[in-house]
């Protein structure tokens, strides 16, 4: 993360959610990287403690908890053993999401719902335990919830994923109208498609579809997690000050073939 200062975010508390594997995983390592200290939640504790692990080993300060997103009494217990074990947040991160293919005339209302709980409702439960904090204690923060590119148009076998990340955008500029006069800010980064271990498993397992979107990107390949840091590490500082209800694409320009073709 050469482009930014070191210890740009000394001192900063920064929650990330899925922050063991993919986008979460290279989120926590910039931020420990640049000085915060960073707590990392998702189920699975393996990938959380080679996260926490590898910042140490770096001169880091990490930690992490195991949590399910959409447990409200989970949630509530982590977010408050956070702000006594390690402080206040500044930032919090809803970056756990869940997806798999499938048509939408062959999906099961289990697995549509599913999806929508981990990724809309599991954001809304964390920034609202957080968000709840902030306002009582009249401070400000930041939430950068990950949204998609598929929430703003069609995109086949995925109308639970599309239909959560359309919920997020809209709970995105809710929270940010609601809270910004408490100095809340609230954006959203939207990735178009994104290789990593578990997409490769679940989503982009055919090679013939993935040259077929890739032909669609106008950079001409998929995203790579490291290639979203970017645009968090500037929402999450103060150059990104005045903005809050943003919804960012970071996608090679996918959407703009979409528009055109």
């Amino acid at each position: 993360m050469s482009v930014f200062r070191a210890g740009l975010f000394a001192g900063t508390v920064v929650v990330i959610t899925g922050g063991g594997t993919g986008i979460g995983r290279a989120l926590a390592l910039a931020f420990g990287e640049l000085g915060a200290r960073v707590v990392i939640a998702a189920r699975r504790e393996g990938p959380l403690r080679e996260v926490v692990e590898t910042i140490e080993e770096g001169g880091g300060r990490a930690r992490f908890y195991t949590l399910d997103v959409r447990d409200e009494a989970r949630v509530e217990a982590v977010i408050g053993q956070i702000w006594e074990e390690v402080g206040p947040v500044d930032v919090l991160v809803n970056n756990a999401g869940g997806n798999f293919v499938s048509p939408a005339a062959a999906m099961s209302v289990g697995g549509f719902k599913t999806v929508l709980d981990i990724n809309l409702v599991g954001s809304f439960l964390m920034s609202q335990a957080v968000g709840r904090r902030w306002l009582e204690a009249g401070r400000g923060g930041s939430i950068i919830n990950m949204s998609a590119t598929n929430a703003e148009s069609g995109s086949p076998l995925m109308v639970h994923s599309g239909a959560s990340k359309a919920g997020i955008n809209s709970l995105t500029q809710t929270l940010a109208v609601e809270w910004g006069g408490a100095g809340v800010r609230v954006n959203a980064v939207l990735p178009g498609p994104v290789r990593t271990e578990g997409s490769d498993e679940r989503l982009w397992t055919d090679e013939k579809v993935v040259k077929r979107l890739e032909d669609g990107i106008p950079l001409g390949r998929f995203a790579q997690p490291e290639d979203v840091v970017g645009v968090v590490m500037f929402l999450a500082s103060e150059a990104g000050a005045f903005l809050t209800g943003s919804l960012i694409a970071v996608d090679g320009g996918e959407r703009l073939r979409r528009l055109i073709f």
